[in-house]
């Protein structure tokens, strides 16, 4: 085995910690479409850098979409998809220009701010009630590409937008979720590519998780397939705490 991989490969505790969040998270996405970087950017921010988190975070959950394109595809609502995503053009830059100026502490409690406020209004049942237009939609677009090259949590502003819009389905938002969050994670990717900041390292870790990760986002979407609606509203709850205790952890610690 490489003297580099040995030399990156965390100590045991570290790395049982990163598989169980990982399968955790995979199982969440897998299944509702979106938490997948929500439970891992604040769990693993208290052992990694901001890039370091931000890169996993973006590979793992480019590589799993992957695997649900063919479930996906025919419920995506394109229209939707690009007025969201065109904004995101240029969110992305400029987080990933802040992403290396970061301190690591500060970065580890505004992730874990952003997650517990989504977890809370979501757990309330909060609903964004605004208007719906061109505006909103580049706002939206906007800081959802920034906050996922900045922290790998580009969903908050994406899920408290499009969860209370009354004409989508369940599997529509599900689908919108996973291909916009495809597209601008595979945006960011290649911004911080060009920037210099994906090392060997991060392959090392990838090599380790991707296989852990993927096995859950195929557990989750078995389960959403055979599920019916008590079982996902149920597994939402779930979820919400879980997002909840983890976003507390990265606060406090």
């Amino acid at each position: 085995m490489p003297t580099f991989f040995l030399d990156a490969l965390p100590s045991v505790p570290v790395f049982a910690a990163l598989c169980f969040v990982a399968f955790l998270a995979g199982v969440m996405r897998g299944f509702s479409g979106f938490g997948g970087g929500l439970l891992i950017a604040p769990a693993y921010s208290l052992f990694l850098s901001p890039t370091d988190v931000v890169v996993l975070v973006v590979v793992l959950n480019l590589l799993t979409t992957i695997q649900l394109m063919p479930d996906i595809v025919p419920s995506v609502k394109w229209p939707i998809i690009w007025r969201l995503f065109v904004p995101s053009l240029v969110g992305v830059p400029i987080g990933v220009a802040m992403l290396h100026t970061v301190d690591p502490m500060f970065m580890r409690k505004a992730i874990g701010l952003i997650v517990v406020s989504v977890a809370l209004l979501m757990l309330r049942g909060w609903n964004y009630k605004g208007r719906r237009g061109k505006v909103q939609d580049i706002l939206v677009g906007t800081s959802c590409g920034y906050l996922t090259s900045i922290g790998g949590i580009g969903g908050p502003p994406i899920i408290l937008y499009l969860l209370s819009d009354k004409r989508l389905s369940a599997g529509d938002f599900r689908a919108i979720c996973l291909m916009l969050f495809f597209m601008i994670q595979l945006l960011a990717l290649a911004q911080i590519g060009f920037s210099g900041s994906i090392t060997s390292t991060h392959g090392v870790y990838i090599a380790i998780l991707l296989p852990v990760y993927i096995f859950a986002h195929w557990v989750g979407a078995v389960s959403y397939r055979y599920s019916i609606n008590g079982d996902q509203a149920q597994f939402k709850r779930i979820s919400l705490w879980l997002l909840l205790l983890v976003g507390l952890t990265a606060v406090v610690l």
